[in-house]
């Protein structure tokens, strides 16, 4: 009797399971591809939803006819987005993420750009994550299905003569024990776009990206000042010298470097005076999309 007993409640404890799996599943396909992401509580659901939204995008950006519905688009993105230009060059990106149980990022996106040899007159095209890529490589070049990955919220429009350059800020959730902020340039030409241009000028000579990457736990500032023309910095270091070279235990000093753009390039320069903005809004795109989360023990 007793056997039978756990029996039924084994039975019991399935079933719920079950109905439950069903309906959480039903929910999520009645939501929107946005709140399906967020919602998604295992990798697989993750990964489907992932998926769901790449169509999802694509779908909508076919459906736009002008750059205003485009804009539009722009505008109501819940995630991590970017744009610069004007009527002649311009880009927007449109960038998310989901992290698996093991910490892992998995990161989609868009570029849409102006292009005079469209009949809207402008493109897109995905950005496709490879997560076997080095995005420390400050030499490499990437093209758009071969992308390291990253959710972008600013992006620079200069010009290296007549050549738009487009630069990109972003935040890269890494793993349990860093955290990244990504500064890398991007190129527009006869519809190809190229992420990592060497634009960037420091102490290692004309790089295509700067990479700052610190503790899981801290906050680190990578912003562009519009009114000083200037991309700034964090400089960071380990807690203890001895912990020289690993990055787990890196973070701000208080003390601030910053890109210029000079001569067609962005130079770096180190020790500069940065001000406390009062503008909250101002702060909440260099923040750590997911400040309160546990660590990984």
């Amino acid at each position: 009797m007793e056997k039978r007993c756990r029996s039924m409640r084994f039975i019991t404890v399935a079933l719920l399971l079950f109905a439950f799996s069903t309906s959480f599943t039903t929910a999520l396909a009645q939501t929107s591809p946005y709140e399906a992401l967020r919602l998604a509580v295992d990798d697989s659901q993750r990964l489907i939803a992932h998926q769901d939204l790449v169509s999802y995008v694509s779908q909508t950006l076919d459906n736009c006819s002008s750059k205003e519905e485009v804009m539009k688009v722009m505008k109501d993105w819940p995630f991590g987005g970017a744009s610069a230009g004007s009527s002649k060059d311009w880009a927007i990106v449109l960038t998310w993420n989901s992290e698996s149980f093991a910490r892992e990022q998995l990161y989609g996106g868009f570029v849409i750009f102006s292009n005079n040899k469209s009949d809207n007159g402008w493109s897109y095209v995905e950005l496709v994550h490879n997560a076997k890529e080095d995005v420390l490589d400050d030499g490499r070049s990437y093209r758009t299905d071969d992308w390291t990955g990253a959710l972008y919220y600013q992006m620079i429009l200069k010009y290296d003569g007549k050549t738009p350059v487009y630069t990109l800020l972003g935040w890269d959730g890494a793993d349990g024990m860093v955290t990244r902020k990504v500064l890398e340039t991007m190129s527009i030409n006869n519809g190809r776009v190229r992420i990592g241009v060497p634009y960037i000028d420091n102490e290692k000579g004309l790089k295509k990206r700067h990479v700052l990457e610190y503790a899981d736990v801290v906050q680190v500032t990578l912003k562009y000042e519009e009114e000083n023309e200037r991309i700034v910095l964090d400089r960071l270091a380990p807690s203890d010298p001895s912990l020289q070279g690993q990055t787990p235990f890196y973070g701000p000093t208080m003390v601030y470097d910053a890109y210029v753009w000079e001569d067609d390039k962005w130079v770096f320069t180190s020790d500069v005076e940065v001000k406390n903005t009062k503008n909250r809004k101002d702060k909440r795109p260099y923040n750590d999309p997911r400040p309160n989360r546990p660590r990984r023990k």
